[in-house]
């Protein structure tokens, strides 16, 4: 009985010390610093034995004074930069996003904002809250009030915009949104204010462009619209100023070139073109006969080349070049004295004794090694 009567006087005990003194014996943490002044008053916002309800915020927070004046009724000096958007909010909507007891930063009692919140009218005027966040840009006075059109509730960027949505007279002047992003070459200086004739509405690259629609007004001077990607090499300064002789209006290479056509107007000097080409070795090098002696003009390899047409290199004459031609830098100089019983002297009494005495140009006689030419 007498441990019933200390239990009940301590429960009464500590009830009124929580009744009078709830901030020290209830309290979860420090208020924020716009609510020290209720620091210690418990009741200026709970309701005892129920939970906090929003009707005690608003008595104090006029949702439709939020950004433009004080609790105490003050205008602010400068609007906040923060989303005026309480007014448009329910009247039992603060403790959503609000609370308190967790610090003295304001930061740190509000919990992210939800969109849901609002009413639908306020969710499809997104520029009623957000009309100090819109920029000044071309872009942006085209659009309407729904920000939702191109963006998220979550953060602005990234953005998506829906070119359909512009009026069909908006949607070829182009240009008037994207001016800066125009590239200043020739050829867009050139071509219309409709960026969709050769861009996607997605991202600009890649990029189409229809070169038999210009080409009708603009002629075949390719060049204009090109200088900077024709190549300095003697090839190309030499070709007209028609880059479709040769290319596909979709890419550079591969490429085409009519050597027939070309080399009816400048002869045989391949070289004068393909000098790069030429490669380092000593036949080459001395080389001053047309590229197209032993090569294709459509491709470098494979390549021929026609010894016989000189001399046939048939059964014991199949040597290395070193032996018949001993000069390197000169590959038309050649002397059959290396080998056998070939010397100077011998082939000249021998000659001699036939009655020849021009007899310097070996090959003249001797195209196949025979002691001299069949008639055939």
């Amino acid at each position: 009985m007498k441990s019933l009567i200390v239990f009940i006087a301590s429960a009464v005990i500590l009830a009124v010390l929580a009744m009078a003194y709830p901030d020290v014996l209830l309290s979860p943490g420090k208020l924020t610093k716009g609510h020290n002044s209720i620091n210690n008053d418990c009741l200026a916002c709970h309701t005892p034995f129920r939970s906090i309800t929003s009707v005690q915020c608003i008595s104090c927070h006029k949702q439709s004074d939020i950004g433009y004046k004080t609790v105490a009724g003050a205008f602010l000096k400068k609007n906040s930069n923060k989303a005026l958007f309480h007014k448009g909010l329910a009247d039992n909507s603060c403790v959503e996003c609000h609370t308190d007891h967790k610090g003295t930063f304001a930061k740190e009692v509000t919990k992210p904002f939800r969109h849901a919140s609002l009413s639908p009218q306020l969710r499809n005027d997104c520029i009623a809250c957000h009309n100090n966040q819109k920029p000044k840009d071309s872009l942006h006075q085209f659009a309407k009030g729904n920000c939702l059109e191109c963006h998220q509730t979550t953060s602005w960027k990234p953005a998506t915009f829906d070119h359909k949505s512009l009026a069909a007279s908006d949607l070829k002047l182009c240009i008037s949104c994207h001016k800066t992003e125009r590239p200043g070459d020739r050829l867009h200086q050139s071509v219309s204010t409709n960026c969709a004739e050769c861009h996607r509405s997605s991202k600009w690259k890649p990029a189409t462009f229809d070169h038999n629609k210009f080409t009708a007004s603009g002629g075949k001077q390719c060049i204009n619209c090109h200088k900077t990607d024709r190549p300095g090499d003697r090839l190309h300064q030499s070709v007209s100023t028609n880059c479709a002789e040769c290319h596909l209006s979709s890419k550079w290479k591969p490429a085409t070139f009519d050597h027939k056509k070309f080399t009816a107007l400048s002869g045989k000097q391949c070289i004068s073109c393909h000098k790069a080409d030429q490669p380092s070795d000593d036949m080459h090098r001395q080389s001053q006969a047309s590229c197209g002696t032993c090569h294709s003009t459509t491709r470098w390899k494979p390549a021929t080349f026609n010894h016989s047409r000189y001399f046939r290199l048939d059964s014991d004459h199949r040597a290395n070049c070193k032996t018949c031609h001993t000069d390197s830098g000169n590959y038309k100089k050649y002397t059959c004295y290396n080998c056998h019983e070939h010397s100077q002297s011998n082939i000249a009494d021998k000659h001699r004794e036939e009655g020849i005495y021009n007899y310097q140009n070996c090959m003249k006689c001797h195209r196949n090694g025979k002691a001299e030419e069949d008639d055939d």
